[in-house]
């Protein structure tokens, strides 16, 4: 078995075993699900036929080239979070019901804006909370292997639509982003979003496509930036050195359609 096939098991396995932090949206309720999340494939959309599809170009470039690209780098503005737990409490009373208990921050139940609820709530009590983005509308949290989880409270969106915006790369003018969550066995799932009536919405998973064009899995990439908004540069960290990690250089294209 070659190092991407062993690579792949693990993830695939890992998303198995992982609670918490995989949502389905449902009539009246949002219920979380064992099965793993729709595969985003080049040139699709997710779940919103109002956004309209893109296609993505990937190419790999040599570090002088990265370097010579960030000297364009646009940088991205932080997303506003709280993490003050008593500020949250007080701000989402009657849509997140909170409990704490020796120090655990926990949720008992999330009534979102739309009227949807969340099925299993035995699952949503293992998740802590981490902090709240008052702009998006969306609570993260803290699943089982410290897994990103995560809702948007006005729709019912959960973790593989919404992501983690505090590790999100916006590009210039906000038409797009990068956005990622953490799934608790190392690897990171990465998705690009595209904002719509000043909401971003995912359009596309940006794993499949990187796999499906270079054969490598994209697992941890780090010293992400935007010169443009639809040209994103990233490095694939291919080794961890105490001296300094290794990385594979690309550059990504989004083309509308």
């Amino acid at each position: 078995m070659n190092t991407l096939t062993q690579l792949s098991a693990i993830a695939f396995l890992s998303m198995i075993v992982i609670s918490c932090n995989q949502q389905v949206a449902t009539k009246g309720s949002v219920q979380f699900n064992a099965v793993e999340e729709p595969i985003a494939t080049e040139g699709t959309t997710i779940d919103n036929p109002d956004l309209r599809t893109v296609e993505v170009e990937i190419e790999k470039i040599i570090k002088d080239q990265f370097y010579s690209a960030k000297q364009q780098e646009k940088v991205s503005r932080p997303i506003e979070k709280i993490t003050d737990f008593g500020t949250v409490q007080k701000q989402l009373a009657g849509i997140v019901d909170f409990y704490e208990m020796d120090g655990y921050l926990g949720i008992n139940k999330i009534n979102f804006r739309n009227g949807t609820l969340v099925e299993n709530e035995e699952q949503l009590r293992e998740c802590s909370f981490v902090a709240y983005f008052p702009a998006e509308d969306i609570l993260l949290l803290e699943g089982g292997h410290t897994t990103d989880v995560s809702f948007d409270l006005g729709t019912g969106q959960g973790t593989y639509d919404v992501g983690n915006p505090s590790l999100a790369t916006v590009s210039p003018r906000d038409k797009y982003r990068l956005n990622k969550i953490f799934e608790g066995q190392e690897c990171f799932e990465h998705f690009i979003q595209k904002k719509q009536q000043d909401k971003f919405q995912k359009i596309t998973g940006l794993n499949e496509i990187f796999e499906k064009k270079t054969g490598k899995w994209l697992c941890v990439i780090e010293q992400e930036f935007w010169t443009d908004d639809h040209t994103l540069y990233f490095g694939l960290v291919t080794q961890y050195k105490e001296t300094g990690n290794e990385y594979d250089y690309y550059s990504v294209k989004i083309i509308d359609k």
